[in-house]
C-alpha cells in the first residue's frame, strides 16, 4: 500500500501567553490520501483552523509546534525553514482562507494577484500568467473572466470572490488543498455552486482535500472521511458513511442532532450542554465529561485514549 499524501503525527501547537502556555492542539493524528477529502470537524476554538495552519507553517504568534510530525511526501514539514516552506505554498499545497476579502489585496486587479502566484511557482513570463489566469477563472465558473482579472475585490461579490481564491489555490495544480470554512457568509445558492466546484476539481486534478468546517451538511456532501475535534483533540474519526450512521462519541451524536431533518419536524432541536472548555483551565480525565450526558467517574479521572472500534472507525469515549 503506498504511504498517503500526508501523514499528521501526534501534532502538539501552544501558545505562551502571560498566563502561561494553552494548549491548542494536543497529540492530532490524520491521514490524508490523493483524491481524498478529509473533513475536520468541531465548535469553534476545538483547534480545527491552527491544525491546518500547522501544515503550511502560518501559526501566528505566540503560537509554535512543540511536538508532532507533519509528513507531505516523505518530508516532515515542522523540520523545513521558511523558504523552503514558501515554495511548497501556492504549489504543492494550497490554501482557500475562510474570509475572502480579507485575504485579497485591496489595491490589486484580480487578475495581478492571481499571476503573481503562477509566475512565483512556474517562471512564466506576464503573457503566459494573464491566460494561465484568465483559464483557471473560466475553470471555477466565472463569466467574463478576461473583464474580471482587471477588476478590484471590492467590484465582486461575495461568491464571485470565493471563486476567485479557489482559482487562485487551483493555479498551480496543488497536490493539497485545504479550504477553511470555504463556504461561510454565503447564501445556500452559491455554497452548494462552490461545493460542487470543489467535488468536480477534486475529480478532475485528484487533488486530496482538507474540508475545515463546523457545518455538518457540507461534510455530508463532499467528504470522504472525518475527524471530529473537540478541545484541541481528535474524540471521532470514520468514514462519512460510518459517522452519520453509527456516531459513537457523545460529542459527535450531539452534533448530529443539533441538524435539522425534514422527515422529522420537531419543537426544539437537540443541543449540547454548556460550552467549550477555557484552555487554561482543562477538565481532569475526558476534556468532554462536564458537558456529556454518559459522564461517569472513570471520566472524571483518567484521559480515554483515541481507540479503534472498526477497521474505519476511531473513538475516545469510555462508554459508547
Amino acid at each position: 500500500m503506498s504511504a498517503a499524501l500526508l501523514q499528521v503525527e501526534d501534532l502538539k501547537v501552544h501558545f505562551k501567553t502571560d498566563e502561561g502556555f494553552i494548549s491548542s492542539v494536543n497529540g492530532v493524528s490524520f491521514t490524508v490520501d490523493e483524491g481524498e477529502t478529509v473533513a475536520i470537524v468541531g465548535e469553534s476554538g476545538c483547534g480545527k483552523s491552527i491544525t491546518s495552519l500547522s501544515i503550511l507553517g502560518l501559526i501566528p504568534a505566540p503560537g509554535k509546534i512543540y511536538d508532532g510530525k507533519i509528513i507531505f511526501y516523505g518530508n516532515d514539514l515542522t523540520q523545513m525553514k521558511t523558504k523552503e516552506l514558501r515554495k511548497l505554498r501556492g504549489k504543492d499545497i494550497s490554501m482557500i482562507f475562510q474570509e475572502p476579502m480579507t485575504s485579497l489585496n485591496p489595491v490589486f486587479t484580480i487578475g495581478n494577484q492571481i499571476m503573481e502566484v503562477i509566475i512565483l511557482h512556474n517562471q512564466v513570463d506576464k503573457k503566459q500568467a494573464l491566460k494561465k489566469a484568465i483559464e483557471m477563472l473560466e475553470i471555477v465558473g466565472i463569466p467574463d473572466a478576461q473583464m474580471v482579472v482587471r477588476r478590484f475585490p471590492h467590484q465582486l461579490s461575495g461568491g464571485m470572490r470565493q471563486r476567485v481564491m479557489i482559482a487562485m489555490a487551483l493555479a498551480c495544480n496543488p497536490k493539497l488543498l485545504i479550504a477553511d470554512e470555504p463556504t461561510t457568509a454565503l447564501d445556500v445558492t452559491i455554497q452548494a455552486q462552490i461545493l460542487e466546484l470543489i467535488k468536480k476539481l477534486k475529480k478532475e486534478f485528484n487533488t486530496g482535500i482538507i474540508m475545515i468546517t463546523h457545518d455538518l451538511g457540507v461534510v455530508a456532501e463532499v467528504a470522504d472521511r472525518v475527524v471530529v475535534m473537540y478541545a484541541g483533540e481528535v474524540v471521532e474519526e470514520a468514514t462519512v458513511f460510518d459517522l452519520f450512521k453509527n456516531p459513537r462519541h457523545p460529542y459527535t451524536r450531539g452534533l448530529l442532532s443539533s441538524i435539522p431533518k425534514i422527515d422529522h419536524v420537531v419543537e426544539e432541536l437537540g443541543s449540547i450542554k454548556g460550552s467549550v472548555p477555557n484552555p487554561l483551565q482543562m477538565p481532569v480525565g475526558c476534556k468532554f465529561h462536564p458537558r456529556c450526558p454518559l459522564a461517569t467517574d472513570i471520566c472524571r479521572k483518567d484521559h480515554p485514549p483515541l481507540e479503534a472500534v472498526s477497521a474505519v472507525h476511531k473513538k475516545r469515549c469510555f462508554h459508547v
